[in-house]
């Protein structure tokens, strides 16, 4: 009884394994960064008449969150490529699972680092660019702030 139980555990862990390429992709991209959606909130920013200064001041917060951005997706990747290294090694269950936990906690942190450089953005702009870049966003069907700061 004990060994089916065991498999259907096993067989739910790889199947989770499995989808968490498609899942870190859809919400590790840096928003204004290009990745994923940023191609269209930068035009969505472009289209809120920014300032010269504006425009000093947001390429200066993106410049400063680059690096910090690199080292999330390494830190990404790096806890991938152990995921995959543990499972075609035949690691036991607990190890997987302490990877897969490193691989989310990895893409949290590249969402969070992305929260607060879109928040310093936003702090940049005047309610009414604020509501003209959401009109854009919304005509594309995107949200600023939608599904846990991975968007805009």
């Amino acid at each position: 009884m004990k060994r089916p139980f065991q498999t259907l555990t096993l067989a739910a862990l790889f199947a989770v394994v499995l989808t968490l390429p498609a899942l870190a992709g859809e919400h590790s991209g840096a928003a204004f960064a290009g990745a994923r959606h940023g191609g269209s909130e930068l035009r969505c920013l472009r289209a809120a008449d920014l300032t010269d200064q504006q425009k000093t001041d947001i390429k200066a917060i993106f410049d400063a969150a680059r690096p910090g951005f690199e080292a999330d997706v390494a830190g990404i990747r790096a806890a991938r490529q152990k995921l995959d290294a543990d499972a075609d090694a035949g690691a036991d269950k607990s190890v997987l699972g302490q990877d897969f936990l490193d691989v989310r906690d990895a893409a949290r942190k590249l969402r969070d680092d992305h929260s607060a450089v879109r928040d310093q953005v936003l702090s940049k702009l005047t309610a009414d660019q604020k509501t003209k870049v959401q009109s854009c966003l919304d005509s594309l069907g995107l949200r600023m702030g939608a599904r846990m700061g991975s968007e805009f």
